[in-house]
């Protein structure tokens, strides 16, 4: 028989796992949130830019060392054994890497697939929902474009009515939000759209108030959770939705190109496969992943980088994000040209910041950051809300922090 096994995780990386789980696990997050021996710890496990500071976590997180080793040795291994290990071993690694996902979402291995990103998560439920000519959709104004242009398709091609609805920026409280989006919803709505966390600004809604109110209405309810996934500490099964899709190389640290979608298993036979699969029964959540060869190394590297996310575990990965962002934001906050579209109240956000400086377009800020102070950020381009977006990681220190609100400062007084 074949050998088709690689060597794995090398005993040093072995060893930080095992530190940062003893470490992690028992200790109260607020209190390791600061603790800098302990994230330098994390830190080592990642590689960073030595010639820039990297403060743009948000479009995607890079895995650590364990999880390239992992991503690597898959790659040698495919080529290696070519199609013995497609045809043997690929099918029994893919359903545990689904299953262990499923562990840590909370959620039936029966309710969850493996795609590239939340966009194609969503396209799949967004195209394949059975909705007629009238039918309406209630969305918002702060969603992920690509789902803008989703629902935008469909309603070109099938008739449906986009309700969408102004998100308060800073809720007095979560009623207000609930409120909004109550407002939108008529007796021809048939599916409710919701962002968990916002990209444009960082702002966390309330996310369990918000799907309790669609099961009230009888609605379908979508929850893009791109950037809350693994990053704020809930499993989907707290969430009482009928769809999520997440990016788990956000906020998992998992390989690039790596989503999931979660359907409610009453829920699947009601969405119809985008790519076509007439072999596998309706019910069956199998049907919506039809996508021909993959490369392996995605799923190999999830299940390394699941161990890594269980060993920080969620509470103190969220602590300490939010303690980075508030760290720079709390401090320019302060200063008399600089707005924040970040919500203050600390249970509305997380790792992401977003501010402008009245006078300079955001464009123009970010490219001063990079340029005069070597910090790289990103520029949103929300047509109500533009702004310069900052989001931390776990290889971010306080240094970088603080370099940033100096940074922020210079160019708010000059």
């Amino acid at each position: 028989m074949p050998r088709r096994q690689h060597d794995g995780v090398s005993p040093l990386h072995q060893a930080a796992l095992e530190a940062i789980q003893a470490r992690a696990h028992g200790a109260a997050p607020e209190q390791l949130a600061s603790d800098e021996e302990f994230w330098k710890l994390v830190r080592d496990q990642f590689s960073r830019p030595v010639d820039f500071i990297h403060i743009e976590y948000g479009f995607y997180h890079p895995t650590c060392h364990a999880v390239l080793e992992e991503e690597i040795a898959t790659l040698r291994l495919n080529q290696r054994m070519a199609s013995y290990y497609k045809r043997t071993g690929w099918k029994a690694d893919y359903e545990q890497a689904r299953t262990e996902l499923a562990s840590v979402a909370g959620v039936s291995p029966q309710e969850i697939i493996l795609t590239r990103n939340t966009t194609e998560s969503l396209n799949i439920v967004i195209q394949g929902l059975r909705l007629e000519t009238g039918d309406e959709v209630v969305h918002s104004d702060q969603d992920y474009p690509s789902m803008d242009e989703a629902w935008e398709q469909r309603a070109q091609r099938d008739g449906i009515v986009l309700r969408k609805i102004r998100v308060p920026l800073n809720p007095a409280s979560d009623q207000a939000v609930v409120d909004a989006f109550a407002a939108g919803i008529t007796a021809r709505t048939r599916v409710l759209h919701l962002t968990h966390l916002i990209h444009w600004t960082g702002q966390v809604l309330p996310i369990q108030a918000l799907c309790a109110l669609g099961r009230q209405r009888g609605l379908q309810v979508l929850v893009d959770a791109a950037h809350s996934f693994a990053q704020l500490p809930f499993k989907i099964s707290d969430l009482d939705c009928d769809c999520l899709a997440a990016s788990l190389h956000k906020w998992m640290a998992a390989p690039l190109t790596l989503g999931c979608l979660y359907i409610r298993r009453s829920q699947i036979p009601l969405v119809r496969p985008l790519m076509a699969d007439v072999g596998i029964p309706a019910d069956d959540i199998r049907k919506l992943e039809h996508f021909g060869n993959r490369a392996d190394t995605a799923h190999r590297g999830l299940r390394v980088a699941i161990a890594w996310h269980e060993a920080i575990t969620t509470p103190v990965k969220a602590a300490r994000l939010r303690r980075l962002q508030r760290r720079w934001t709390e401090r320019v906050r302060l200063l008399e040209r600089v707005r924040l579209l970040t919500p203050v109240d600390p249970r509305r956000h997380g790792a992401i910041g977003t501010f402008a400086i009245d006078g300079i377009s955001a464009p123009v800020v970010a490219e001063r950051l990079l340029r005069e102070f070597g910090i790289f950020v990103n520029a949103t381009n929300h047509a109500e809300l533009p702004g310069v977006r900052a989001t931390v990681g776990l290889p971010t220190t306080t240094e970088d922090v603080d370099r940033l609100a100096e940074a922020i400062d210079a160019i708010a007084g000059g």
